[in-house]
């Protein structure tokens, strides 16, 4: 599956899949182009936006709120962001804190949570999240449980009953469960079991430590059905990708500094498998650029995402719109 993982079979997706993707997010939130879903890659021109591990969070913000921009086809912030939530939505934002200089930085998920409270989100409806109080410490994003403003603070063992994802058992994030929306935000990397990881694996933070080693078996293939649960797969409204920087080899770690390159980019969906789709593309040109063979392992769990229907994975039938800010 080397090298044509993407262009297999059309990928698996018809023009009724495709549709169904488009309405992933429900009604009047979701927004797709007429051949497929939509994914919006803003870069930033300047090459500011990131250097070494300073980020300038005012170039972020003007990425990420550009990037929904171009999603939603509106020219002004609030309206984008108003696209996809509404005022009285509780909105939880996962972000990926797995692994020290591999993770979602602060600055983009700040940049996520003003666009929400640009719509008119109430900031103490709120919540960044991810499993647990170390993925805090490691992304460097601090802990909020009360105040006026957006809060911060990890799932731990307040869980959800359980529920069986392929094979698996496992139990739901109650900050998840609890929300009326989902706003994914992962960074850009390879993952040596499942080739890469993106939007869909992110979801591994939603659940506890011992079943995300579950997940991990079969090359990660059952990552898919962990997304086809009703409370992500309904309530996903829109993936905003950190893709400041990539890891391009040997991730989802960044253990040699060698592996990263700097991508000043934000790259937004509201289908997680188009999102993943286009990433595994974006990776695999940096990796045939770097002599490496295209694709890390086998990206099984996005192919079992398009099979049932999740979205779109043929790059043939994804809207890939690109700009400069």
């Amino acid at each position: 599956m080397h090298g044509q993982l993407l262009d297999r079979r059309g990928f698996l997706q018809t023009g009724a899949a495709a549709a169904t993707a488009a309405m992933l997010a429900g009604g009047r939130f979701a927004h797709a182009a007429p051949a497929g879903p939509m994914v919006a890659i803003l870069r930033d021109k300047s090459k500011k936006a990131i250097a070494d591990s300073a980020v300038d969070a005012a170039l972020v913000q003007k990425l990420v709120d550009a990037a929904v921009m171009k999603l939603s086809g509106k020219d002004d912030a609030a309206k984008a962001w108003g696209a996809y939530v509404s005022p009285k939505d509780k909105v939880a934002v996962k972000f990926n804190g797995l692994f020290d200089r591999a993770t979602t930085h602060p600055e983009v998920i700040a940049a996520v949570t003003s666009g929400l409270v640009k719509a008119g989100v109430n900031p103490a409806n709120i919540v960044a999240y991810d499993r647990d109080d170390r993925a805090f410490t490691i992304a460097k994003v601090k802990v909020v449980r009360d105040g006026d403003g957006p809060r911060a603070y990890a799932t731990g063992q307040d869980l959800g009953p359980k529920v069986k994802a392929g094979p698996v058992d496992t139990q739901l994030s109650k900050i998840l469960l609890d929300a009326d929306v989902v706003i994914n935000v992962p960074i850009m990397k390879t993952h040596g079991l499942a080739g890469v990881t993106g939007a869909l694996k992110n979801h591994l933070g939603s659940i506890p430590v011992p079943n995300a080693r579950d997940f991990h078996r079969d090359t990660c293939q059952y990552v898919a059905d962990l997304n086809a649960l009703e409370p992500i797969k309904a309530k996903t409204r829109l993936c905003i990708c950190d893709a400041l920087y990539g890891v391009f080899d040997k991730g989802p770690q960044l253990q040699n500094l060698a592996n990263r390159w700097d991508y000043y980019g934000i790259v937004a969906s509201v289908d997680p498998v188009a999102m993943d789709a286009v990433l595994a593309d974006i990776i695999k040109a940096k990796r045939v650029e770097k002599g490496l063979t295209p694709y890390h392992k086998e990206i099984k769990h996005v192919e079992r995402a398009a099979e049932l229907g999740l979205g779109v994975a043929n790059l043939a039938k994804i809207s890939r719109v690109e700009a400069e800010v």
